[in-house]
């Protein structure tokens, strides 16, 4: 499963970035509509809880921001599929300060720490991730025996975040909707959203990353989520 690069992110996916600036508004304002019908929805189903505002003040931040307009489409289906805000949280934290701080602050305990890092003792704070990373003075290829090690730092603890987001306090209808998801159509507009994601940090830090090693670790990503979610149906 191919992802595009940013050039074709711009250019296929709604012309986000590449229209018109009216486009880009329309496009802000469709998202700013849906996500105000997932918020209804979570609350119709009581499943809102106070975290939730966190997520949903969050996404709103992003989604009219001009920043990101070249992500924004790959949003949408995701609203439509009735993907888990949560989701869309852990996609951007790469890229967003507020999203990542609020994984941090309001998402990790004690009994969902990760495997892929050493457990953080309890009677510590959780720190902020750090974000100001210097971009390199010229175009570099993404290399994974090779990157930058505050770069590679950086793409673990994204995982990690998204691991942390699906491990939380998982109810049998979230952990239901994202296997249902993972397993079926719907997982190929998650994989795009984390392609556009990956790939726009590493442009930030004037890194290029082919659309085949994107897919790959996407790909890679979604494989290990799919697998924590049903240890915790199992759990459950």
């Amino acid at each position: 499963m191919g992802l595009d690069g940013l050039d074709n992110l711009e250019g296929d996916e709604g012309g986000a970035e590449g229209g018109s600036e009216q486009q880009s508004e329309a496009a802000r304002a469709k998202a700013v509509k849906s996500l105000a019908g997932i918020k209804r929805i979570q609350k119709d189903e009581g499943k809102a809880k106070r975290d939730n505002d966190h997520l949903h003040e969050c996404l709103r931040e992003i989604i009219v921001s001009e920043k990101y307009d070249v992500l924004i489409p790959y949003i949408f289906p995701l609203f439509e599929a009735g993907v888990p805000s949560h989701i869309i949280i852990g996609a951007f934290s790469l890229v967003h300060q507020r999203a990542s701080d609020i994984i941090r602050d309001h998402y990790i305990s004690d009994t969902n720490s990760l495997a892929l890092a050493n457990p953080t003792p309890a009677d510590k704070k959780y720190p902020h991730r750090t974000f100001a990373l210097t971009p390199f003075a010229s175009p570099v290829e993404f290399d994974d025996q090779t990157i930058d090690p505050a770069i590679r730092k950086r793409i673990n603890e994204w995982v990690e975040d998204i691991f942390t987001v699906v491990s939380h306090d998982p109810s049998v209808v979230m952990t239901e909707r994202f296997l249902h998801i993972l397993e079926g159509k719907e997982k190929h507009n998650v994989v795009k959203l984390l392609g556009g994601v990956l790939i726009f940090f590493l442009l930030r830090v004037n890194v290029h990353i082919t659309a085949e090693k994107a897919s790959l670790y996407t790909e890679f990503i979604l494989k290990e989520v799919e697998k924590k979610l049903k240890e915790l149906k199992l759990e459950a």
